[in-house]
């Protein structure tokens, strides 16, 4: 069986975890007790009054029910996909839109 490397940084470390499937290794980790608090900040949100016509409205209504989630979550999932493909300079770097 492999050994997992020695490495000389962590960011070399990094490099090599992002790019090979640790499955093998999972022995060689050791557990990490180690307690911290993450922090999480919504991104300030605003009302936008839209109008939309009532057949697209059911029809949304109708795929976000598939998908098991609000109809305004969709539309906001929607709204940020179409951002990072078409103006993805006007979003702030490293923030889910």
């Amino acid at each position: 069986m492999d050994r997992l490397p020695v490495f000389a940084t962590e960011d070399v470390a990094a490099e090599w975890f992002a790019s090979h499937d640790t499955a093998p290794y999972m022995d060689d980790l050791e557990d990490v007790t180690a307690e911290f608090r993450a922090l999480r900040r919504r991104p300030v949100r605003k009302s936008a009054g839209l109008r939309v016509r009532a057949d697209y409205l059911e029809a949304i209504k109708a795929a976000a029910e598939r998908k098991g989630i609000p109809y305004q979550t969709l539309v906001q999932t929607w709204l940020a996909e179409k951002l990072r493909q078409e103006a993805p300079d006007l979003l702030p770097t490293g923030q889910a839109a």
